[in-house]
């Protein structure tokens, strides 16, 4: 049977270029997730907590599927299911059609991508705009993505900017920062344009009604604010119960993927905007593809649901940290591609990528949610067997070996006649002739011969060798055993254990870090994630501190909130300023673009991760934090909480006790804007803002 992964694994492995740039990108991403869990007490504990949140969810999925259709359409979410990917495209281009749209900007989504969903818009007339660094260079260059996580993994530095060369601007430097800078100012003009906006889903929260998002680069909050349509598109897997699952999953997905305590932006929708709200979409739609999902609920493979696309099984592969994603011929590349392709498009259009794997357990190791892929890898490599697609000498030759394991003396025998047929037909510990299927199996590598003696030999020679009692004579010993001990305590069962070892109790909670001062914390992490931070006592040091950061921009526009303090905007206009703003008619885009800071207030802030919290709102629309390149927020020191776990409470008080007031949008923003998509080279402001600055007012301005 000829195998087209072996040969396009060939041309990976002989492409010096991808291999440069896997071997830096999949070392560099395993080393940051290493370190990032150091940072949490007992990884473990909160890996074991993930994995159980998971399974719950798919133990009772029915349950919290029709919990999140109730919820979304409360929120006035509208609602579609597609079997089909051919379906999914149907509805989508239905939506599209009916509001007009010439362009549809995306950001980063692998249901798109299973979809085959920009095929589709050109075919209709409609302009998709990936917007997603990594995803924009590889439309440039008609390719698919190949990580899950950084699309363009596999592109050199060298590559890009010749791909930029060709497509974009002929004299550009071969600079990162260069190259961001001008998909920045393209794609700015697109987001400002577009009629319809696509997203995938992170996680949907059954119990709220909400999608999240989790980005780095501030596209996923433009197109989720900017056009006047919001699609979003995903599988079951994304459902999660609760708000609380939602932020375990959160805490342990960016440490995973990219190394990060927290992405830049962790966004939650809660429907289309709403009245007191000055931007956001006017309608959602939420597409549900099945696409082959439900028919392996309750089956060998439904653990694969429990992946949440970090794509840490993929640089942990020693496979994929060879061949890189585009050799899977698939949307789902590495481990759990290998188990996710089969599932969906059937095992006998991808029988080759179960066999695409060292079973060396790294990917299981690596899962933050301890996905037993190893498992259903062999439990795919069964069904292959029994499907017959292995050839006739594999199959004989696996079934001889088999049979002889089971008899130790036909074993001892055969391997003796193994090693006088090996003398006879070698010469210095090689074969003299080798079969063709030999060695197309070993390309250019000697087969071994036997050892001289075998390892049993060996142990019986050294009187070491343990044989196993036979069943019946080992319960008679048991029996006697027991009946001459004296009579064993019955010790008491504190919680049942899962197989992980694990209390019910121990995963109901994790250890935190503790933080004894959370202004300091705070601040340390604020800087850590590229912001700057300061902490004013008094309205002279806050508008000092203010005057110093706008002074590179005298007389040019400022755009504040409503919920900023009056004596911060009052200085700024008599400094010539022209100050912007919220307009309750329309989102203030075209002066919003002009502007080059943006001054805003918080709800909350978390001196865990350096994060400030922001509800939209009447007096704070999304884009004022988001449009112009420096932002500057203002924290009162009450609003800071010690740990990320302290949020999610407070946020399900207000979208399920308090809904007449409730955001249509909730924003974690930590740190700015940020990518590393060309040449793992972190450059700030791809799409959000360039420059973060904090301002803590102590209790006295509070």
């Amino acid at each position: 049977m000829k195998n087209n992964f072996n040969k396009r694994a060939h041309s990976a492995i002989s492409n010096p270029h991808l291999q440069d740039a896997l071997h830096i990108a999949t070392s560099r991403f395993a080393e940051l997730r290493a370190n990032s869990f150091k940072t949490i007490v007992s990884p473990d504990a909160l890996r074991r907590r993930a994995r159980k949140i998971r399974q719950d969810t798919f133990d009772n999925i029915d349950t919290h599927l029709k919990n999140l259709i109730r919820k979304l359409e409360e929120n006035g979410v509208h609602i579609h299911f597609a079997d089909t990917a051919d379906d999914a495209k149907t509805k989508i281009l239905s939506i599209a059609k009916q509001n007009n749209t010439k362009t549809a900007v995306k950001s980063k989504s692998m249901a798109s991508e299973e979809l085959h969903l920009n095929e589709a818009l050109e075919d209709a007339g409609i302009k998709p705009v990936e917007t997603d660094l990594g995803e924009w260079i590889l439309q440039l260059a008609h390719e698919t993505p190949s990580h899950l996580v950084a699309p363009a993994i596999h592109k050199t530095l060298g590559q890009v900017t010749e791909l930029f060369r060709k497509k974009v601007e002929p004299n550009i430097d071969e600079d990162p920062e260069t190259l961001t800078a001008i998909a920045r100012k393209k794609i700015r003009t697109e987001f400002l344009n577009a009629e319809l906006g696509i997203t995938g889903v992170n996680f949907a929260v059954s119990e709220t009604g909400t999608i999240c998002l989790v980005t780095n680069e501030g596209n996923a909050r433009m197109v989720t604010t900017l056009p006047k349509i919001h699609i979003g598109i995903m599988g079951i897997e994304k459902i999660v119960p609760t708000i609380e699952d939602a932020f375990t999953l959160l805490s342990v997905l960016p440490r995973s993927a990219t190394g990060q305590k927290l992405t830049s932006y962790f966004t939650l929708l809660t429907g289309a905007k709403k009245r007191m709200e000055s931007d956001g979409p006017q309608e959602i739609h939420l597409v549900i593809i099945d696409g082959g999902r439900t028919q392996h609920l309750g089956g060998p493979f439904q653990e694969a649901f429990h992946c949440i696309r970090c794509g840490a099984c993929q640089n942990a592969c020693p496979v994929f940290q060879t061949v890189g994603g585009h050799v899977y011929n698939s949307v789902y590349g590495g481990p759990i591609g290998s188990i996710l392709t089969p599932m969906l498009n059937g095992i006998e259009n991808s029988n080759e990528l179960p066999m695409a794997s060292s079973l060396c357990g790294a990917c299981m190791d690596a899962c933050p949610v301890m996905v037993d892929i190893p498992r259903m890898l062999l439990e795919m490599r069964k069904k292959r067997v029994k499907r017959r697609e292995n050839s006739l000498i594999e199959n004989t030759t696996f079934k001889v070996a088999a049979s002889s394991m089971k008899f130790p003396l036909l074993w001892k025998t055969g391997f003796k006649v193994a090693r006088i047929f090996f003398n006879i037909f070698s010469r210095n510990g090689e074969l003299l002739w080798q079969p063709d299927f030999l060695k197309r199996k070993l390309q250019k590598r000697n087969l071994p011969l036997p050892a001289k003696k075998s390892f049993r030999t060996i142990l019986e020679e050294k009187g070491e060798l343990i044989t196993k009692t036979p069943k019946k004579k080992q319960k008679e010993e048991d029996i006697e055993e027991k009946n001459d001990s004296p009579e064993t305590p019955i010790i008491p069962n504190h919680g049942i254990h899962n197989l992980h070892g694990m209390s019910s109790e121990e995963e109901s909670t994790t250890e935190e870090f503790p933080i004894d001062n959370p202004i300091e914390y705070f601040m340390r992490e604020i800087e850590s994630v590229g912001g700057k931070s300061y902490f004013v006592n008094n309205k002279e040091e806050s508008l000092k501190t203010i005057n110093e950061i706008t002074q590179r921009f005298l007389e040019s526009k400022i755009a504040i909130t409503n919920s900023v303090p009056e004596f911060i905007k009052t200085n700024l206009q008599s400094k010539n300023n022209e100050i912007l703003e919220p307009i309750f008619q329309d989102d203030n885009r075209n002066s919003l673009k002009e502007a080059r800071i943006g001054i805003t207030t918080c709800d909350w802030a978390i001196s865990e991760t350096g994060t400030i919290v922001i509800f939209s709102s009447k007096k704070q629309p999304r884009l004022f934090s988001l449009l112009p390149e420096i932002h500057i927020c203002v924290v009162l020191e009450k609003q800071i909480l010690n740990h990320l776990n302290d949020l999610p409470n407070k946020i399900k008080n207000i979208l399920l006790e308090k809904k007449s007031i409730a955001p249509s949008c909730i924003n974690l923003i930590t740190g700015p804007s940020r990518s590393a998509d060309i040449a793992l080279t972190p450059i700030k402001g791809v799409h959000g803002p360039k420059e973060l600055h904090i301002i803590i007012l102590s209790k006295n301005l509070s």
